[in-house]
């Protein structure tokens, strides 16, 4: 498995060298962290963006995350930029064990809700439609019980 994901992402950034310069709006790519999985950006202005990610957490469960960014360029580089915005999260699968307050229990299977703020930096790689990034997430989650946690986690996203 780890191969797999290292070899696809070594290819992965090899080929998005051989695009040379073209950069769209939607940029689509890996993230590890929690959630690890997929992750897109589609920017709408210079300024804003609306990105997500699905992929899997700890204990079989599954997480789809959707956040409204503002972006910023406060640094002289200009390719270094902070992103920040409110978001949703959305969690389901099968777990056998699910922190809640400290106290763990046992739960089938169950959808959860939650709402974040993201907080985070990303690099646009000069002359290439690639960009890495890093970001700090605090969830509330409202359900099925109430709790909070907090996601981390970088990746890279190839945009066409």
């Amino acid at each position: 498995m780890k191969r797999t994901l290292y070899c696809s992402l070594v290819s992965f950034l090899m080929c998005s060298g051989a695009f040379g310069q073209q950069k769209g709006n939607l940029g689509a790519g890996f993230m590890f962290g929690e959630p690890t999985g997929i992750a897109w950006n589609y920017r709408m202005s210079q300024t804003n963006a609306i990105d997500g990610a699905i992929g899997f957490l700890p204990y079989e469960r599954y997480r789809l995350n959707l956040d409204y960014l503002w972006e910023v360029h406060p640094f002289r580089e200009r390719s270094l930029g902070i992103h920040y915005g409110p978001g949703l999260a959305f969690g389901f699968g099968a777990t056998r064990y699910v922190a809640v307050g400290g106290d763990y229990f046992y739960r089938e299977s169950d959808l959860g809700f939650g709402v974040r703020g993201v907080v985070g930096l990303d690099y646009l790689i000069p002359r290439s439609p690639v960009d890495v990034f890093v970001e700090v997430a605090p969830v509330i989650e409202m359900a099925p019980a109430s709790a909070s946690t907090v996601d981390a986690g970088f990746g890279v996203r190839f945009y066409f």
